[in-house]
């Protein structure tokens, strides 16, 4: 069975690629956090290694190599992140990929190399990758994975077969997901809620339900910005602590921490916009309608653009104290802003 779901052309190309032998050597998975880039990874490590993959075009979750590889303790696949790396990603690149790419499989057809979070890397860090993309053995697949193709230098991307996820328009299927899972958590929480903030991304879905701390970390979250944003500079200082500790703690949480008060920002211009059916942040609709009295929709637009500078500046690896205090002096107190 296929475990990536709300992406049936992606699947589809798949397995026509290896039914008719055109699997590549490379493949680039883009998409927006939560998409389900790593799970759609994992399914085509099993596709290529599945044994009895022939019978029904998808892996049959039976063989030693789909259960070996959905248990994690699949030999020959190796997994590197740019992002949270342990170590230093240039020399994971060579103990895990470079001194391993040419070594034959130990247990299946296929040797596996995942390599996250891409947008994130060094000119130093393509260069090591950018030769064995070129000619990689025979037994190789390669899978990039990367939020954004932007920063991705072209000579990587000519070399990898671009696989672009988006997210599905499916509520039914992202309601069903939520409804029919197992998890105590989901019982405290409002479906359309869910669905609303999942924006389309099952994996996002599934995160909630697998950790009932995402969804509260996430609630918290606006929580303290709202009351940043209402109070002194001071107040907005102890809450750009708290983003910094949260970055130092895990990059790709504090990352994530930035798109979550995105999101929130994004709604304040649907209800100035006259376009409040289309906000995501439901359960906190009537401060949005208040903040959305104080700004302008190109105001709005204008914090929006420092968020998404934050991100870059933390991208690389800008000391976070001072780029989450740069954007907290720079956003204007609401209580002292009108349009």
């Amino acid at each position: 069975m296929w475990h990536s779901k709300g992406h049936d052309s992606t699947i589809d190309f798949i397995k026509n690629s290896i039914k008719f032998n055109r699997l590549a050597h490379a493949y680039l998975i883009s998409g927006f956090p939560y998409i389900g880039k790593s799970t759609l990874a994992l399914d085509i490590a099993r596709a290529v290694n599945c044994t009895d993959f022939a019978k029904n075009n998808m892996p049959c979750s039976e063989c030693r190599s789909c259960i070996r590889i959905s248990t994690n303790n699949y030999t020959d696949i190796s997994t590197l992140d740019f992002l949270n790396s342990k170590s230093s990603p240039i020399e994971e690149l060579r103990e895990n990929f470079l001194t391993q790419v040419y070594k034959a499989p130990y247990e299946g057809k296929y040797k596996i190399f995942i390599i996250e979070n891409i947008d994130k890397m060094r000119s130093e860090h393509a260069n090591l990758l950018l030769k064995t993309l070129e000619e990689p053995p025979a037994y190789v697949v390669i899978i990039l994975i990367s939020e954004d193709l932007t920063p991705v230098l072209d000579t990587i991307l000519s070399r990898c077969q671009i696989l672009d996820l988006h997210p599905t328009a499916d509520i039914s299927l992202l309601k069903n997901i939520f409804e029919n899972s197992s998890s105590d958590s989901r019982h405290d929480l409002d479906t359309e809620l869910i669905v609303k903030l999942s924006r389309g991304r099952i994996g996002w879905i599934m995160r909630v339900i697998s950790d009932p701390t995402f969804f509260l970390h996430m609630q918290n979250l606006f929580d303290d910005m709202e009351i940043a944003m209402m109070d002194s500079f001071e107040t907005r200082l102890k809450f750009s602590n708290t983003l910094a500790k949260n970055f130092k703690n895990k990059n790709a949480d504090g990352f994530s921490d930035i798109d979550i008060m995105m999101t929130w920002w994004r709604d304040v211009i649907m209800i100035i916009a006259g376009n409040e059916e289309s906000i995501i942040n439901i359960n906190r609709l009537d401060i949005l309608r208040e903040v959305s009295t104080k700004f302008t929709v190109d105001q709005v637009i204008n914090i929006i653009k420092m968020f998404d500078a934050s991100k870059s500046h933390l991208n690389i690896n800008a000391n976070p104290l001072l780029v989450y205090d740069n954007l907290m002096i720079n956003i204007p107190l609401v209580h002292e802003y009108s349009r």
